[in-house]
C-alpha cells in the first residue's frame, strides 16, 4: 500500500527489507535480563574510597561520599582543605533536583513498578 507522490522518489530500499514498526525483528523476542551480581562488595568501595580521599589530601582537597536517599544515588563532592567551599559536587545540585521531580511524576502517574 504505497503511495506514489509525481517528482518524489521512493528510498531505494527493497520494499522486503522494510519491516513495520510493530513487528518485533527476529531473535528480539522477550527475554529475560541477566541477572547481574554487584560489581563490588560494600567493604571494596569503602576502601577505594578511602583511597581516593587520601589521594585528594594531597592536593588540599577533601572528597565527600553520600547517598541521595530521595534520587537512591550517590553524591560526592569535592571540597577545598583551606575554605571548605564544595569546588564541585557529582551529581550537581540541580541535577539531583531535577531526577527528584521526575521521580516524584512517575509516582503521580504510575501507581507500581513491574
Amino acid at each position: 500500500m504505497a503511495m506514489k507522490i509525481p517528482g518524489i522518489t521512493g528510498s531505494g530500499v527493497p520494499p522486503e527489507l522494510l519491516i513495520a514498526r510493530h513487528e518485533p525483528l527476529p531473535g528480539t523476542e522477550a527475554r529475560r535480563a541477566p541477572e547481574v551480581e554487584p560489581a563490588y562488595t560494600g567493604e571494596e568501595l569503602r576502601h577505594s574510597a578511602q583511597i581516593l580521599e587520601q589521594t585528594f589530601r594531597l592536593f588540599n582537597k577533601r572528597l565527600e561520599f553520600s547517598v541521595n536517599e530521595e534520587i537512591d544515588r550517590v553524591v560526592v563532592k569535592v571540597v577545598d582543605g583551606a575554605t571548605d567551599k564544595i569546588i564541585k559536587e557529582i551529581p550537581p545540585a540541580e541535577f539531583q533536583r531535577m531526577i527528584a521531580r521526575i521521580k516524584e511524576t512517575i509516582g503521580l502517574l504510575f501507581d507500581q513498578q513491574i
